[in-house]
C-alpha cells in the first residue's frame, strides 16, 4: 500500500509539474486500479478474516483499535471517493481536474491511509498473530488428548 501511495504522489507531482498527459493518463488508471480493488479488498478481508480473531475476547483495547479501523475504512472510502472524482476523468483521457483539490485529497487520503496502516500494524495484526497461535496451541492439544484417548 505504501508503494502505491508513492505512486499516487508522483502522479499528482507530475500533474503539477507537467500537467495531464499520456503517461498521467496510464498512471491514474494504475493508480484507481489498485486502490479500487485491490486496496478495498484488503479492507474487507481485514474486517471479515482478522478482526473476528481478535474481538468479543474482553481485550478492551483491542476492541477500541477495532472499532477505529472500522471508523477509519469508512473515512478512507469516503475520502478516496474524492480523489477518485479528480482521476477519473484523466484516466478516461479527458483531463478536467483540479490539481489544488486533488492534491489536498490525495495528502488527506495519504495521512488517514498511513495511519491506518499503523494501526493494523501495531495493534490488530499483533493481537490477531497471537489469537491464532493461542487457538492452534489449543487445537494440537485437543488432537493430542484425542489421540492419547484412542490409545487407551
Amino acid at each position: 500500500m505504501r508503494y502505491w501511495l508513492g505512486e499516487l504522489q508522483s502522479l499528482v507531482n507530475h500533474m503539477e509539474d507537467r500537467g495531464w498527459d499520456a503517461w498521467a493518463r496510464d498512471h491514474a488508471r494504475s493508480v484507481i486500479d489498485f486502490f479500487s480493488h485491490t486496496a478495498r479488498q484488503h479492507h474487507i478481508d481485514v474486517d471479515r478474516q482478522v478482526c473476528p480473531l481478535i474481538t468479543g475476547r474482553g481485550d478492551a483495547s483491542i476492541e477500541l483499535s477495532v472499532d477505529r479501523l472500522r471508523q477509519d475504512q469508512g473515512w478512507l472510502e469516503e475520502n478516496w471517493r474524492e480523489v477518485l472524482a479528480q482521476l477519473q476523468p484523466v484516466a478516461e483521457g479527458f483531463g478536467g481536474y483540479d490539481i489544488d483539490m486533488l492534491r489536498h485529497a490525495s495528502d488527506v487520503y495519504a495521512a488517514l491511509l498511513l495511519e491506518h496502516l499503523a494501526l493494523e500494524q501495531s495493534a490488530v495484526f499483533p493481537a490477531a498473530r497471537a489469537s491464532a497461535h493461542t487457538q492452534l496451541q489449543a487445537m494440537e492439544m485437543r488432537r493430542s488428548g484425542a489421540h492419547l484417548s484412542a490409545a487407551a
